[in-house]
């Protein structure tokens, strides 16, 4: 598997976050409903030895070509 970068975003919001849909999440965020405390990025060699990776196949699977 070629290297990703993992990118960590925390928002606060007055709401559990599980109950609506990340891109909402995310334009809550943006319009000021909610507060983005932080948003980095890793650039991670092997990302299936890290322990956040899922198994997915998304990646292998040509969409980053």
């Amino acid at each position: 598997m070629r290297p990703l970068y993992k990118t960590t975003i925390i928002i606060w919001s007055e709401y559990d976050g599980d109950s609506v849909d990340l891109d909402a999440l995310a334009a809550e965020a943006m319009n000021g409903d909610a507060y983005c405390s932080k948003q980095i990025s890793v650039h991670i060699e092997e990302p299936d030895a890290d322990p956040d990776w899922d198994g997915t196949e998304f990646f292998s699977m040509g969409h980053l070509d």
